[in-house]
């Protein structure tokens, strides 16, 4: 397994953080039995992004390096053109969160939804990560870089696991942490957590997009400025 492979997608699974994952997190350890609750819910995500990113990766790569042999320029095409949107999104993520302070990143419909059995719960997570997915710029650049190396299934769902655990990482130390407070602090530190979602959860958002698209267009636009 490549380290590099393995370490871009470290990067790329950091940059696709969710506010509205870790939002529907934080709701969930507010519930009864909450932190089953929030498990139930990452596990629907992480079923999701292993099934449908091995799927994906798996499926993308004979037609992409078939492309890449007839049209040598489109691997740099496609980061290029990634690290551009990225930017973009990023740029509107900082806008937004200028002009929305104080605003809920949690839609009433989400917490509506939340108070569902827990495999309804299940399917809610396992849904909602697959929407995302189809529309993410990160996660169809990471299935791409997974795909042109032709990986057998074994690496491919190691490789699919490392992007997951990377974007998923916000909400695990979200539930890990509360979990290991004392019953008497867990109450205050979601609302300081919630709070602090609310405030820079679309900056940190932005900062990441913002950060990985640059790179983006500097590693595939380097060479040509020499």
């Amino acid at each position: 397994m490549d380290i590099h492979l393995l370490l871009k997608l470290v990067g790329l699974g950091l940059a696709a953080f969710d506010p509205v994952g870790v939002a529907a997190t934080l709701l969930l350890l507010a519930q009864p039995k909450g932190i089953a609750r929030a498990w139930v819910f990452i596990l629907g995500s992480v079923t999701a992004l292993m099934i449908f990113g091995v799927a994906v990766a798996s499926g993308l790569g004979h037609p992409i390096v078939e492309f890449s042999r007839r049209y040598p320029w489109l691997d740099g095409a496609i980061e290029l053109g990634a690290g551009v949107i990225l930017v973009v999104v990023a740029g509107w993520l900082l806008w937004h969160s200028r002009r929305n302070e104080g605003s809920s990143l949690t839609p009433d419909a989400i917490t509506r939804r939340l108070r569902l059995p827990l495999f309804m719960l299940f399917l809610f997570g396992f849904v909602l990560v697959t929407v995302q997915s189809i529309v993410d710029v990160v996660f169809l650049l990471a299935m791409v870089e997974m795909g042109t190396r032709l990986l057998g299934i074994v690496e491919t769902v190691i490789a699919v696991g490392v992007y997951t655990l990377a974007a998923l990482l916000i909400q695990l130390f979200v539930v890990i942490g509360y979990q290991a407070l004392p019953e008497e602090k867990k109450a205050a530190a979601l609302v300081r957590f919630n709070d602090l979602l609310e405030e820079r959860g679309e900056i940190v958002a932005g900062v990441l997009a913002l950060l990985l698209g640059l790179v983006l267009i500097a590693m595939n636009l380097g060479p040509y400025m020499h």
